[in-house]
């Protein structure tokens, strides 16, 4: 009699307090984890949010939250309550490094789907972290500020021109800034000075891909000279991730079915280029004899074989489609010459389809470049609204008031 007496109030206990507190004492409490090392804190944060997720049947991009610690399906991480400042950011399970603005007057963290903004009480910056394959940081100012990185144990930092390279295991990326940025590494510290209406921004080579050479510092560099509009990552379970480098570019997604994804953009500005498009997609369904196909405006494009073609383009639409994984896992890149309103469809084509041709040669701009949220968005027909737009729109608000 006993026994079941005891069974019942385990019950009880387990029903009265839920799952997680008790996934949470499995784990470790909060002074537990702090007391092991980066490293560990990293993979334990990315293993015990892939049990929570699981539980909660969350599959896709999109941070799950619970005291302080978001839960990505690509990026974990904790706000520190009383800072605003970063800790223990990780990609994968790796652990990279954690962030601090130096005089931060922290005012309140959000989240809203595949996005966690963290802003100061005057809003004239806001710190964005996106659980995507790149784990993309934008902290956009519209003042001077001094942001420090300080590295977990076995990360390495290495000045790279006017980029700093991070590396930790298998996850490798950049810093970058936008303006008259500067930057150093001394020992685990890395500091970056932005200069007023400037951004500094981290990306990873998406973990979900093959490293292509030099691509991704390639990628850095475009960010850094405003070349880069939008990258836009599609992942399982109709997720989406979509960041704007350009402030003034608008993207809506018009239609995903098996076989077509549609992508209507705008813009009033020369700057931004160049779109990225992070493929990693089971609803657009590539058979054997089948390929990608990319139509701009209607009319098929030639893609080229070489990603400088795209980084160095001037006066016409050209675009880079990397090789296909596991016959839905691709990186895109295009090329827009001039903005007023375009479509772009991502396709499936048979083999036989005839390919176009380039009626000119491009002629690249710059011979000095080195080679190399999460929503669910049902029938994809939504307009994403997208995060740094938003951003500038209310630092530019701030600044003028």
């Amino acid at each position: 009699m006993k026994k079941y007496i005891v069974l019942v109030m385990v019950l009880v206990f387990l029903l009265s307090f839920g799952v997680e507190p008790v996934l949470a004492q499995m784990y470790g409490n909060e002074q537990q984890r702090q007391q092991m090392g980066e490293r560990g804190k990293a993979s334990d944060m990315m293993e015990y949010g892939n049990t929570v997720r699981n539980q909660k049947d969350m599959r896709g991009m999109g941070f799950m939250h619970s005291a302080g610690n978001a839960y990505g399906e690509y990026v974990t991480f904790t706000i520190d309550s009383q800072t605003g400042a970063v800790l223990n950011y990780g990609v994968m399970g790796n652990a990279l490094f954690n962030i601090s603005i130096v005089n931060f007057n922290y005012k309140s963290s959000s989240s809203q789907g595949s996005i966690t903004r963290v802003s100061n009480t005057d809003g004239s910056t806001i710190l964005q972290l996106h659980d995507n394959p790149a784990a993309v940081i934008n902290i956009l100012t519209n003042k001077s500020i001094t942001v420090m990185f300080t590295l977990a144990e076995g990360v390495t930092a290495t000045k790279e021109d006017n980029l700093i390279r991070i590396e930790s295991g298998n996850v490798a990326g950049y810093i970058a800034g936008t303006g008259a940025v500067s930057s150093s590494v001394s020992g685990s510290q890395v500091r970056v000075d932005a200069p007023s209406n400037s951004a500094v921004v981290f990306r990873a080579s998406p973990v979900n891909m093959p490293i292509y050479n030099n691509l991704h510092q390639m990628f850095s560099q475009e960010i850094a000279r405003n070349r880069m509009g939008m990258e836009v990552a599609i992942g399982r379970n109709r997720s989406y991730s979509a960041i704007n480098y350009s402030a003034r570019l608008q993207l809506r997604v018009q239609e995903m079915d098996q076989d077509r994804i549609r992508l209507q953009i705008n813009a009033t500005e020369p700057a931004g280029k160049i779109i990225a498009v992070n493929l990693d997609n089971t609803s657009l369904v590539l058979r054997e004899r089948d390929r990608l196909r990319i139509h701009y405006d209607g009319q098929p494009l030639q893609c080229v074989d070489d990603p400088n073609l795209v980084f160095n383009a001037t006066d016409r639409p050209v675009c880079w489609i990397s090789p296909i994984q596991d016959r839905v896992r691709a990186q895109l890149m295009i090329h827009i010459p001039n903005y007023s309103e375009h479509t772009i469809d991502i396709l499936v084509e048979p083999e036989t389809t005839a390919t176009p041709t380039l009626t000119a040669p491009v002629v690249p701009t710059n011979t000095t470049v080195k080679p190399a949220e999460t929503q669910k968005t049902p029938g994809f027909g939504v307009t994403v609204s997208l995060i740094g737009l938003f951003a500038w729109v209310i630092l530019a608000r701030r600044r003028n008031n």
